[in-house]
């Protein structure tokens, strides 16, 4: 933890550094790791200022406040900048995870409000596809080569040999499932 301390018309007593290196800590307590702190007190005329520049990990945080006391001053800045550093962190863990609510959306949670006339629970939604594929003639080797060569779970596909639309996908053990439907 570095906690730099500098005064501009304003004495830096041990009272006010005292408090910088415990809101820094708190702080770095808040970040997970050590942050650099850099606290630029000043004063003009009645009112005291304080500014907060904290770094950690390449990222940087500022935040000013005025007001009469320099111990409330100080103590607002470091709020802000805990403030600003909670958010932060808030929106990097929402960018990791929504990835997964957007690969499933059938799993995804819905509000209580949004259940189904039986009353069992939500009903999950049916989302279109944004493209049409041709179902095209091709034998079951074919239609196994480009479904492994593709990132799809399944195709459909007519076979060739019998004319019939056919369904071949991919099972979790790495293998191929065939559906052929009975006419």
């Amino acid at each position: 933890m570095a906690v730099e301390l500098t005064g501009r018309n304003v004495p830096v007593t041990s009272g006010l550094k005292e408090l910088a290196q415990e809101r820094a800590q708190k702080l770095e307590r808040h970040l997970g790791g050590p942050a650099q702190v850099r606290v630029i007190l000043s004063q003009e005329k009645h009112r005291f200022g304080a500014e907060v520049i904290a770094t950690h990990r390449r990222r940087l945080w500022k935040a000013q406040e005025e007001t009469v006391d320099p111990r409330a001053a100080l103590a607002l800045a470091f709020e802000k900048i805990d403030a600003q550093a909670k958010r932060d962190s808030e929106k990097r863990r929402d960018r990791k995870h929504r990835g997964a609510a957007e690969v499933a959306p059938f799993r995804r949670r819905q509000p209580a409000s949004a259940t189904s006339s039986t009353g069992r629970g939500p009903e999950p939604r049916i989302v279109r596809a944004a493209q049409r594929s041709a179902i095209k003639p091709m034998s079951v080797e074919e239609a196994a080569l480009r479904l492994d060569s593709s990132a799809l779970e399944f195709l459909l596909f007519r076979d060739s040999t019998n004319e019939r639309i056919s369904i071949l996908y991919k099972r979790r053990d790495g293998d191929f499932g065939l559906i052929v439907p009975e006419c």
